[in-house]
């Protein structure tokens, strides 16, 4: 009978002693609810926050219409956007950090990690995560979340994701030229054009105009306004490229006064595009330097031209590097528009 009663007494002390323990977890497990680092709905994602340490900040947001922005001023770049919602989905904790790396590890993200803001509707996030540096492998990165309303994890975890080989860090970043859309040209409708003009300052008398507004389509127009005789496969070619023509990137390389040079001298072209509800849209683009010791796409050392590339100015002040490839479909002479009998 006593040998009874101590067995049920022992059973009653390792029970309480496993609530008190229970009850004493602060959530820094893998079971733990801070480490709920996975968006399972990213379609509620309506916005990303992402402050780097210097101050540099990115605040994305969807546009109830499909799309998102940038700064709330700017088109967003989608490619990137869906990477980040692809790694909210897929994030993954790869192991806990050793107790004896937590303080170090905590210690460097302190000045170095990220702050990235996750909303699903209203004015507080839903998820919050400091993205810091990779192990020492490179296949994982240090995160620790917070939820507000809960509170933040006391321990960083090794995170990763399924079907990645190698660590996030790179993904969130503040830079503008990065997140910004690179698309130059986007005309899904021309029905909605009514005139397009391509003007060679340096050269009068040799730009194209097409008048779009025709019941038979367009019509090539010399500088008084009269038809000419049009190839109409070689017009239909040339408006190819309004319908999805990027720039490469955003000249950051040259100084101040060199940029404005190039924004103030004469355009090599000046396409005009004139919609049927009165708006209008210019592009000038010019001829691009070569950098010291760029080579082109054979591997070719460039004397003074870029001949893989093209200025062009978006907004009126941002100067961008369009590809020849893309932009000489579109800014061809009129001489190969013309039918020749």
């Amino acid at each position: 009978m006593k040998r009874t009663l101590l067995l049920v007494l022992l059973a009653l002390v390792l029970g309480g002693l496993a609530w008190w323990t229970a009850t004493r977890d602060k959530g820094t497990t893998l079971s733990g609810p801070l480490t709920d680092f996975a968006v399972a709905d990213t379609a509620a994602v309506d916005r990303i926050f992402i402050a780097e340490p210097d101050g540099r900040t990115v605040d994305l947001r969807r546009r109830p219409g499909g799309g998102w922005t940038l700064n709330g001023r700017l088109e967003a770049n989608p490619v990137p956007v869906n990477l980040l919602l692809k790694t909210f989905l897929r994030v993954e904790v790869r192991a806990p950090v050793p107790k004896s790396a937590e303080a170090n590890v905590l210690r460097v993200m302190a000045g170095t990690a990220k702050r990235v803001e996750i909303y699903t509707g209203g004015d507080r996030p839903d998820r919050i995560w400091f993205v810091g540096h990779s192990t020492k492998d490179h296949f994982g990165t240090y995160m620790v979340l917070e939820k507000p309303g809960t509170g933040r994890s006391e321990v960083p975890f090794v995170m990763g994701m399924s079907g990645f080989t190698g660590y996030l860090t790179p993904r969130f970043h503040a830079d503008p030229d990065v997140w910004r859309s690179s698309i130059l040209l986007l005309e899904r409708d021309l029905g909605a054009l009514r005139e397009l003009r391509i003007d060679r300052p340096a050269a009068p008398g040799t730009g194209v105009r097409l008048a779009l507004e025709g019941q038979g389509g367009p019509d090539l127009l010399d500088d008084a306004g009269n038809p000419l005789p049009m190839d109409t496969a070689a017009v239909m070619d040339m408006l190819r490229p309004l319908q999805g023509l990027n720039f490469e990137y955003v000249e950051r390389q040259l100084t101040p006064a060199e940029r404005d040079s190039v924004l103030h001298s004469t355009p090599l072209h000046l396409l005009t595009l004139v919609r049927r509800d009165g708006s209008t849209r210019r592009i000038p683009f010019w001829t691009k330097g070569a950098y010291p010791g760029q080579r082109d796409a054979m591997g070719t050392l460039m004397k003074e031209e870029d001949v893989d590339r093209l200025y062009a100015a978006i907004d009126d002040t941002v100067l961008v590097a369009v590809q020849r490839l893309g932009a000489d479909r579109l800014l061809v002479p009129r001489e190969a528009l013309l039918r020749h009998p």
